[in-house]
């Protein structure tokens, strides 16, 4: 059962979907909310920002860190009083907290005191992203101590969940996550496999059937053929899907950056709310 959640912000569209997100499951759930402003220390000692002092003859550059920094804090405390404001117009009492640090070092620690991160697909400097492996939400799937709701650009209920399950440990987790989260709710549960081997998509059917039984959960499973990433997207499409829910990066990370790992692209790719776990 979820009971506190950490929604790290940068005041960009895509994060507040993921407090719109946060808010519904704050209400489903009687969740607390954290909202949480990192105000990133390479900001401040990047190359750039002393080539631009230096340019404009701020001499010596260090006599303006302080108020470059006084900038971004005062700016991180303008989003975070907007985050506040938001919950309060739906009755709820959030914490908000600013922080110095890297962005997914700092997200990652304070996700030890919660249930659930809810973090957004993409962040304020979407327009020049790369696609490459490597972005903020990434690294914070990868550190996070908890599960990570990865949030797109747009806001929908929850009525059916798909999980995707191959049988690995991450899997089984998201595989228990999702009846802990959802047993006792009016949620649709769709399990899905790829797998092009008859002997074990039955298996793992069996699996999925006999850890979902105790949760007296009814659960439709699919076995596919293909490529894991694209078979689920497509699945979750054609079966209009809500969340999906599935196990985080079980390869090394330079293994994901040459051959595509399947969680990566879906973190890229979907248009669907994604809840990983490690």
């Amino acid at each position: 059962m979820i009971k506190s959640v950490l929604i790290p912000t940068d005041g960009s569209a895509y994060s507040k979907v993921a407090l719109e997100y946060g808010i519904y499951l704050a209400e489903k759930f009687r969740a607390k909310i954290t909202g949480l402003h990192v105000v990133d220390d390479r900001d401040l000692e990047g190359p750039l920002l002393s080539d631009i002092a230096g340019s404009l003859g701020f001499t010596p550059y260090q006599n303006y860190l302080p108020k470059f920094r006084k900038i971004l804090e005062d700016r991180g405390d303008l989003i975070l009083e907007a985050f506040r404001n938001a919950c309060e117009q739906k009755a709820i009492r959030p914490k908000v907290k600013r922080v110095s640090g890297t962005v997914p070092g700092m997200i990652a620690e304070e996700a030890k005191k919660v249930d659930l991160v809810i973090i957004a697909q993409r962040g304020e400097h979407e327009r020049w992203s790369s696609g490459l492996l490597g972005s903020t939400t990434e690294s914070v799937v990868r550190r996070s101590p908890r599960p990570v709701l990865v949030t797109p650009a747009s806001f929908r209920e929850f009525g059916n969940v798909l999980v995707a399950y191959d049988g690995s440990v991450e899997s089984n987790q998201a595989l228990k996550t999702t009846c802990e989260t959802f047993a006792f709710s009016d949620t649709r549960l769709k399990a899905v496999i790829v797998t092009g081997d008859p002997k074990r998509c039955e298996a793992l059917t069996q699996e999925i059937e006999a850890f979902v039984s105790p949760y007296e959960m009814d659960v439709d499973i699919e076995c596919l053929r293909g490529e894991a990433s694209k078979e689920i997207l497509g699945y979750a499409d054609a079966m209009q899907i809500d969340l999906i829910v599935m196990g985080a990066f079980g390869h090394s990370r330079l293994h994901d950056f040459i051959l595509g790992g399947t969680t990566a692209y879906i973190i890229r790719n979907s248009t669907l709310p994604v809840l990983l776990n490690r």
